[in-house]
């Protein structure tokens, strides 16, 4: 009887786990959105981030360790930024994203953009991505440095501020995991906010990107 229970018991939570690990995630899943409410967040974000102009103040630390604010880095380099946000332990959302990247990177190098359009991938993950980590990210996704450059926010606050001007989402989840939603932002050689693009339209942001610098090189010129 007692080997039936046990087998019985087994198969009962083989069946229950399963459940189990659905639910948890369906109501993170139902939180992070309120309700299905935040689905529509990046429309939202936009009206939002351009009624607001935020500052672009949030501090990140490079490859090199050197500290810049958002803005600074864009000016450093001067060229328009197409920014994303991730954490380099991510198997999912930010694996597409990268991939996105990846595109964008040899898009820039054909059509000859490298002097005018950088990319730059924000972690958000504060205590575990350091420089060391960033340079292992970049080795695996191939980024070129000349092109495509890395970064994590220095502290918990640069975190929070993020979440505050930039409608970022970010949630802590089991096994140092997140849950985030995430956008493509398009930020001037003078670090403004230009445009903001939903995760699967890579192609609007760097489109946007190369107007902004064909119309910075214009005015210049004048």
């Amino acid at each position: 009887m007692k080997t039936r229970s046990k087998i019985t018991l087994q198969k009962n939570l083989i069946t229950v786990l399963p459940c189990l690990v659905t639910l948890f995630w369906g109501f993170f899943f139902l939180y992070i959105t309120n309700g299905f409410a935040n689905l529509t967040l990046e429309s939202d974000r936009k009206a939002n981030l351009f009624a607001t102009h935020p500052e672009l103040s949030i501090r990140l630390v490079g490859e090199s360790g050197r500290v810049s604010t958002l803005a600074e880095l864009a000016k450093q380099q001067n060229k328009v930024l197409v920014t994303e946000f991730i954490y380099t332990k991510c198997r999912t959302l930010c694996l597409v994203l990268g991939d996105y990247f990846q595109q964008a990177q040899t898009q820039i190098k054909l059509q000859g953009l490298a002097q005018k359009i950088h990319l730059l991938s924000i972690s958000f993950d504060v205590n575990q991505d350091t420089p060391a980590r960033l340079k292992i990210y970049r080795q695996r996704m191939h980024a070129d440095e000349n092109i495509w450059s890395l970064a994590t926010m220095q502290s918990a606050g640069d975190l929070a501020a993020a979440k505050e001007k930039l409608g970022l989402i970010v949630l802590a989840a089991p096994f140092k995991e997140f849950v985030h939603n995430s956008a493509f932002l398009v930020i001037s050689n003078q670090g403004k906010l230009l445009g903001i693009y939903d995760d699967d339209d890579i192609e609007g942001a760097l489109t946007l990107a190369a107007k902004s610098s064909e119309y910075a090189a214009g005015h210049k010129l004048q």
